[in-house]
């Protein structure tokens, strides 16, 4: 190996590292979401669906929370203050967790009273062991990213969506696969994979002081961030939420077995989530307002060039993928996937506008573009669904998004102007 590939070896392992690690974590989830459709059918997979929106609910504002700010204000602190920091952070996350156990659990048994065609109360137990260990489980790969320890990460998350996949497909083969069993997998292997990782964690330290003080400098970064975590998951699934409701559980499986295909894209989109925001932040700290906004163009260019191409692959011949992907059930569902192909072309402009909002530590238009996007959906939903079924769901979504990049663009522009005219003070 020469010196100028071992130079180039170095200088891009850290983003080598979080992009395996997502072909990894979003490899398993792609290849979990085909078994649960080809094996429960459009009516249980939309099930299993319903219930794993809970779980990413609550995991949204745990990552609004704690996880988004550590990732921008860990890599600011200096070595001899970072133990006491990444010690209070932990002790945010156990409370969390344990809080969001409650919510899950609590939750679907209310639902069996709302809506109990969906028949989710009979998993509330096992949805809500995996949106804590889950939840867990994920906060460590973060840490260990936030770190600089992207190998940590990698083994932490190879035995836990490696273990996944093997019983999966183990439940599959012997016919015992179904909603409450792939919970209940996701949550044993989660909090395996926590136990196993944890002492590899750099070790914490315990200071009162410091815990009070992270605690409210979380508070004034996330304020913004867990009302938009709140706004964004609500506007993000209340098409399919209301499409459940008048359409039954089959147009939620059929809506999200078409996304699913779309989800190569978070191999780019979730391992940048893991190392962009340090990188912004670095870029900030050593070359200015300029060197971070360079950094988000070539960013953003990069993203919406990638998701293009996939795109064009998806929308060109939608009926072949899905019959080969699911089954020949799925291939009358063609001209969602077209839908999705587009929508996830316009959600390629957000990772380089909320990271660069994150850097500068001005958080509240993420939430206004939250809040506009939750405005859109609250007042439009039913109506779009109504008057146009199962697309209406689909020309929602696309708009909302397009509004949303729309709100975040505009936002970063008047805060990248704010910070050059400070610089020059």
């Amino acid at each position: 190996m020469t010196v100028g590939s071992r130079r180039l070896l170095a200088r891009y392992g850290f983003v080598n590292w979080a992009l395996a690690d997502q072909a990894l974590v979003s490899g398993v989830n792609f290849l979990t979401g085909i078994l649960l459709a080809r094996f429960l059918g459009l009516d249980g997979f939309g099930r299993f669906t319903l219930a794993w929106m809970a779980v990413q609910f609550v995991n949204s504002l745990q990552h609004a929370m704690i996880n988004a700010p550590m990732m921008s204000i860990g890599p600011k602190q200096a070595p001899g203050d970072a133990p006491a920091y990444f010690g209070a952070v932990l002790v945010q996350q156990a409370a969390f967790a344990a809080l969001g156990f409650a919510l899950l659990w609590a939750g679907g048994v209310a639902s069996g009273a709302i809506v109990p065609d969906w028949r989710l109360a009979a998993i509330a137990l096992p949805t809500a062991a995996a949106g804590a260990a889950f939840q867990a489980q994920d906060h460590l790969r973060r840490v260990f990213f936030t770190q600089g320890r992207p190998g940590a990460a990698f083994a932490s998350d190879a035995l836990r969506y490696g273990g996944q996949i093997v019983l999966i497909v183990a439940l599959a083969v012997a016919g015992d696969l179904d909603a409450a069993s792939a919970l209940w997998v996701i949550a044993a292997v989660a909090g395996l994979a926590f136990v196993v990782s944890f002492p590899l964690v750099e070790r914490p330290a315990w200071r009162a002081g410091v815990f009070a003080a992270t605690l409210a400098r979380h508070w004034r970064f996330a304020r913004w961030l867990g009302a938009s975590a709140l706004m964004h998951w609500l506007s993000a699934n209340v098409y399919t939420l209301i499409a459940g409701a008048l359409l039954g559980t089959g147009a939620v499986g059929a809506l999200r077995a078409a996304q699913n295909l779309m989800g190569v894209m978070h191999i780019v989109f979730q391992g940048l989530e893991n190392v962009v925001p340090a990188c912004a932040v670095r870029h900030l700290r050593d070359g200015g307002i300029e060197a971070l906004r360079g950094f988000l163009v070539r960013l953003g260019g990069v993203m919406v060039a990638a998701t293009a191409v996939v795109a064009l692959v998806a929308a060109a011949t939608p009926a072949f993928w899905l019959e080969l992907i699911y089954g020949p059930g799925f291939a009358g569902y063609g001209g969602i996937l077209r839908w999705y192909a587009a929508i996830y072309v316009v959600l390629a402009f957000a990772l380089p506008l909320r990271a660069g909002l994150n850097a500068l530590e001005n958080t509240k238009p993420i939430f206004v573009a939250n809040l506009a996007a939750f405005v859109f959906a609250a007042l439009g939903c039913y109506g779009f669904i109504k008057v146009f079924g199962l697309f209406g769901a689909l020309y929602g979504m696309f708009t909302m998004y397009a509004l949303m990049q729309i709100v975040l663009a505009r936002g970063l522009h008047r805060a990248l102007a704010r910070a050059r005219i400070r610089a020059r003070a």
